[in-house]
């Protein structure tokens, strides 16, 4: 189902997910568009992906706390966006997963040019704990896990086996951070914090069916 509001477009799926897309480079009526959203499908955190060409991630930060004061998120800046409508550039996107159907939880890595790989196994490792306990044992078996890494710390590799390690076998996936292909600087936003430098990692416990693709 499609339909205008505001600034946006949203597509809603059967999973219950819905989707967010603007091309307006206006972050306060995206940040109400997602908070009107969110509470129509009781949503319990947000995904949010954007080009930096469009919205300035700090001022997408500071609207979401005004808007969305108690929604979770995280999300990175991009070189280019998959949206409902197939990919995009100078968009952003915000996936809405609700409550009822995800448990969700986050962490944020900084200083990834001077962090220790063990370190960041340990905060994973913390981070399953911390899912267990909200989501609950049964739902918790059904994991998969997400990972946006600054894509010019040039600590993908290392960063993603250290955080294989504390996934054990939780499948990952995710990328890196863009900058619409500048090579300047990249932004992760979580819960309010815009960081560079940094990975975030992301949990999702969820009783509908999911598959990982490889390629």
């Amino acid at each position: 189902m499609r339909r205008r509001q505001l600034a946006s477009s949203s597509t809603r799926y059967a999973s219950g997910l819905s989707a967010l897309t603007t091309d307006e480079p206006d972050p306060d009526s995206f940040a109400r568009a997602i908070a009107a959203e969110a509470a129509i499908v009781d949503a319990g955190f947000a995904l949010l992906f954007f080009s930096q060409s469009l919205v300035d991630a700090a001022a997408l930060a500071q609207a979401l706390k005004v808007h969305a004061p108690s929604l979770a998120y995280a999300g990175c800046s991009t070189a280019g966006e998959i949206t409902p409508q197939g990919l995009e550039e100078g968009h952003a996107l915000a996936l809405l997963l609700p409550s009822a159907s995800f448990s969700i939880v986050s962490t944020t890595v900084e200083n990834l040019s001077s962090s220790g790989m063990d370190g960041i196994t340990g905060e994973v490792v913390e981070l399953r704990r911390l899912l267990q306990s909200r989501a609950g044992r049964e739902r918790a078996k059904s994991v998969f896990a997400l990972c946006f890494i600054d894509g010019l710390s040039y600590a993908e590799e290392a960063v993603t086996s250290a955080i294989h390690w504390g996934l054990d076998d939780i499948p990952l996936i995710g990328g890196s951070a863009g900058d619409d292909l500048k090579f300047e600087t990249t932004s992760l936003i979580s819960n309010g914090k815009v960081t560079s430098d940094s990975a975030i990692i992301v949990l999702v416990a969820t009783e509908i069916p999911f598959h990982v693709f490889k390629t």
